[in-house]
């Protein structure tokens, strides 16, 4: 590579960054728009959206997943427990005490409605993907352990 030639601008880590920004702003705005109605936020809808994927995530593992401080996520799992949306049990298995977290029905009502709405929407983005998803993910997921590797990396 010529290093006379060569600008951050137009390096992928840069393309990347500005790209998530941008999708991260549109969502925002997207969410707001569209789906705020239903009395919930954004990051709500992750944690929803998580908990479905994995019931029994524990929650360091859902602010891990969701670049959270641990406290935010205690507060938003607060509100959609407060809010009659998630239901938390604790449960002994193998003997350890597990926090089980599931949609209540008016949580499923309310996740599938936003997920449904977000699909209509972005179903035109999807297909962009969909050949080579996995590819593109595992190079994300790459990238993630490439930048953080031996490095403290928290979110508050």
């Amino acid at each position: 590579m010529d290093e006379k030639k060569y600008f951050y601008v137009d390096s992928p880590l840069y393309k990347l960054e500005c790209t998530a920004k941008i999708c991260a702003r549109y969502y925002a705005l997207f969410f707001k728009k569209h789906c705020s109605h239903l009395g919930i936020t954004q990051g709500e809808y992750a944690v929803m959206d998580t908990i479905v994927k994995t019931p029994e995530i524990s929650q360091i593992e859902l602010a891990r997943l969701l670049y959270k401080g641990r406290s935010h996520i205690t507060q938003i799992l607060n509100s959609l427990e407060k809010n009659g949306l998630i239901k938390r049990t604790d449960e002994i298995k193998n003997g350890r005490k597990i926090r089980r977290t599931v949609l209540t029905d008016e949580g499923g009502v309310v996740y599938y409605k936003i997920k449904e709405i977000s699909r209509k929407k972005f179903v035109h983005m999807v297909k962009y993907f969909e050949i080579k998803e996995k590819e593109f993910i595992s190079i994300l997921d790459e990238i993630k352990t490439i930048l953080t590797e031996g490095e403290t990396v928290k979110f508050d």
